[in-house]
């Protein structure tokens, strides 16, 4: 506890000092507490003589607590510590785990001499606790959005059973904030956000419908909900994807928003018939400018230079390759957001369009219309651009047609999905693109993978003598401290939180070019290009070992 001027002082003499009430108030507020037992903070808000924040907020100095409001932008809740106690505990006692440190868990707590409660978190978590004052409706509206909800299979039972009403019905915006299945949907995705979930799986089965996010590019799964639920659960994202849910023969998409502790959220949906039901998949798209940073991506400050060098060069074609889930696309909107100004003309043509972003004509790919890349990447052609970003080259035309842009003086960034950077000249060469044409219009390949980092909070460091590594980065390895998992609560007992990028840059130089026009083997090109300076995925991710961000096994993992 902390000592203030206040410690010692009676509440209500406190008030009278700092204006916050009157004598006259005083007294028939103690007069009620008398014939009510109530506190006499209770009945001073109760009254509305003096408000909730206010009288909280002091009585936090009185005691010799720290204050603590769980509404505002500022305080961090980490979802881990949210969800050690049950929402019904919660609720109950009215505290709220928001954050830990070492062995202590902050809880937030109206009543912080509650020993009862304090002593039960302490047994139900294994954590010291310690307590922090805030406010009744602080912690309601931080149980409400961080902690899992514990629905009622009562209510929903009884919402399945209503004949009367059709799905359309059952969601009607008077009536959607009570309905129990909407807010069991809006927690679900309220829970992948705060998780830092990239994608929600709603995933119909024979006898329930489970529920699974992928966290750090891995699926983990989260709950199974009645299989009654699962009808209503769906049309719920349905209808908030703008999707028709009369439909369920074939496969949809939309598109909606979530706000998330006042800021907006992305959500894409896909849905796809399974034997048991709709598949819903739902993408998360964070509107954090932050992540498209290109020093935040996981580069070097050496790569980061180099590559910030290419992309200034206002001609040629810039190729991020690497498998789905890569994050490619992160890498192309970094790269736009450090290369945009009002003098340039950026055209971007995708599928989907994932991220908005002012001042630049994004277009979407509409095959059934016949909007393909390479139809919009024509009408680009015509329409003065200065930068063109082409989602992905899926076949020749495409390729042609961005190669042709590169070379007529224009820069073009695009993505390929190969192994390496030394592979996509070849993977160019098998589409059919002429050698001349690749040589020309190609000045960098970049590949990339995204690894999993380790948590700050539980990795352990190994003695990695008896692992085997690889020749090529034992030099980079030797004489640093290696970690690897363990596994807590605030990592969901995976031993990582979080995801880095590893890069490896080819430039294509005059010796390279000649080699392509030549048509040599990817092997003498990578060859080459390490002479040259190249470093291999491998050697980046050895890199992140090094440093103590991530694993030798996560290493090993992502590159073979």
């Amino acid at each position: 506890m902390i000592e203030t001027k206040y410690s010692g002082q009676k509440i209500g003499q406190i008030l009278l000092d700092k204006n916050l009430i009157t004598k006259e108030q005083l007294l028939e507020a103690l007069n009620i507490q008398k014939q009510t037992g109530k506190k006499l903070g209770e009945v001073l808000v109760e009254k509305g003589f003096v408000s909730e924040d206010a009288f909280v907020e002091l009585l936090s100095y009185q005691k010799g607590f720290e204050f603590i409001d769980l509404t505002s932008e500022q305080e961090k809740v980490d979802p881990v510590a949210s969800n050690l106690v049950s929402r019904e505990f919660a609720s109950k006692r009215y505290v709220f785990p928001f954050n830990m440190s070492d062995n202590m868990l902050h809880v937030a707590m109206r009543n912080p001499l509650d020993i009862n409660a304090i002593d039960e978190i302490r047994l139900l978590t294994g954590y010291n606790v310690k307590p922090f004052v805030s406010t009744q409706k602080s912690i309601e509206n931080a149980i409400k959005m961080y902690m899992s909800d514990d629905y009622s299979l009562k209510e929903i039972e009884e919402i399945t059973k209503d004949q009367d009403l059709t799905v359309a019905e059952r969601f009607r915006e008077d009536i959607v904030e009570k309905n129990p299945l909407v807010k069991l949907a809006n927690q679900i995705i309220l829970k992948a956000i705060s998780l830092g979930a990239s994608d929600i799986h709603v995933e119909p089965q024979e006898k329930n419908c489970s529920i699974r996010f992928r966290i750090d590019g891995v699926l983990q799964k989260i709950k199974d909900v009645p299989k009654t639920v699962q009808r209503l659960l769906i049309s719920r994202y349905k209808i908030m994807g703008g999707m028709d849910i009369t439909e369920s023969r074939l496969p949809q998409d939309g598109r909606s928003t979530f706000n998330f502790q006042n800021r907006m959220v992305d959500l894409r949906f896909a849905s796809i018939p399974t034997v048991f039901g709709e598949n819903i998949t739902m993408r998360i798209l964070n509107r954090d400018e932050s992540m498209f940073d290109i020093e935040k991506l996981g580069m070097s400050k050496e790569k980061a230079k180099l590559y910030l060098k290419l992309i200034s060069i206002p001609y040629g074609a810039v190729i991020i390759t690497g498998p789905t889930g890569s994050g490619k696309t992160t890498t192309l909107y970094a790269s736009l957001s450090k290369i945009a100004n009002p003098e340039k003309k950026i055209y971007t043509i995708e599928d989907p369009v994932e991220y908005r972003f002012p001042q630049i004509m994004q277009i979407q790919v509409h095959h059934k219309i016949g909007m393909d890349f390479s139809r919009g990447l024509r009408a680009m052609m015509r329409s003065d651009p200065d930068i063109i970003m082409v989602g992905e080259m899926r076949d020749l035309e495409t390729a042609k047609m961005a190669m042709e842009a590169a070379i007529t003086g224009h820069l073009v960034l695009t993505t390929l999905h190969t192994n390496d950077a030394p592979s996509t000249l070849a993977r160019l060469l098998e589409m059919g693109a002429e050698s001349y044409m690749i040589s020309s219009a190609v000045k960098c390949i970049v590949a990339q993978r995204l690894i999993r980092k380790l948590c700050n909070f539980c990795k352990k460091e190994i003695d990695a003598s008896d692992i085997p590594i690889d020749d090529s980065i034992k030099p980079i390895l030797e004489g640093k401290k290696i970690y690897t998992k363990v596994g807590c609560s605030r990592c969901n007992n995976t031993g990582y939180s979080g995801r880095v990028g590893i890069f490896s840059i080819m430039v294509i130089s005059p010796k390279i070019r000649d080699m392509i026009l030549k048509v040599k083997g990817t092997s003498e090109i990578e060859n080459v290009a390490k002479e040259e300076g190249m470093k291999t995925l491998l050697e980046s991710a050895a890199e992140k070992v090094a440093e103590g961000i991530t694993s030798i096994e996560e290493m090993y993992r992502i590159i073979f």
